[in-house]
């Protein structure tokens, strides 16, 4: 992939306006920010992979203001401002974390067309980081869930990675069984 096609996928502007709302609120609820340690916040979230600029950060910030769900004040030092969550920032960072119940879905569905789109040499390896990636975060996210519903979601994701690894068990073993009389002629001959 060139330089100019991957800025173009990683351009600010290719993550949902919305998304960025939720995400900033959600960094707000968390304390106190400015503009530029949410795009350090940022930047270490996606390993550098996308940088907000100055241009979509402060315009967003106003607009939360703007609109009661966030509010601005002079930085604790230099110069700038420092955004904070506001109780309808609160309340609105509930509705539009429920709303995200249909992301699994839609996600499920945009999965599959990149299955599609994708040649498996290269779709198998990216969804299998993908996986790690994804334990790994489940991992640290796992421990924030009250012990008795963590107990739940560990069972159930138990059973999901023992079918699992019985299937990848499955497909190993075939292919052993496959390759053993393919070995035996060579040996032979």
């Amino acid at each position: 992939m060139t330089r100019n096609l991957q800025r173009k996928w990683l351009h600010p502007q290719a993550v949902p306006r919305g998304f960025f709302r939720l995400y900033l609120l959600t960094l707000l609820s968390r304390g106190d920010e400015t503009g530029y340690s949410i795009t350090q916040k940022i930047l270490d979230m996606t390993e550098g992979a996308w940088r907000p600029g100055p241009g979509t950060m402060y315009p967003m910030l106003k607009g939360l203001a703007s609109d009661g769900l966030a509010k601005a004040a002079p930085a604790p030092r230099g110069s700038g401002r420092s955004y904070s969550i506001t109780t309808k920032g609160r309340r609105e960072l509930e509705k539009m974390r429920g709303n995200l119940a249909g992301v699994g879905r839609r996600e499920k569905v945009v999965g599959r067309l990149f299955a599609d789109l994708l040649p498996p040499s290269v779709y198998v390896p990216a969804m299998v980081n993908r996986y790690r990636e994804g334990i790994d975060l489940l991992r640290q996210k796992i421990l924030e869930v009250p012990e008795t519903d963590r107990v739940v979601q560990l069972k159930e994701l138990k059973l999901v990675l023992e079918s699992q690894l019985r299937w990848v068990e499955l497909q190993l073993d075939e292919m052993a069984a496959v390759r053993r009389p393919v070995l035996r002629a060579r040996h032979a001959q």
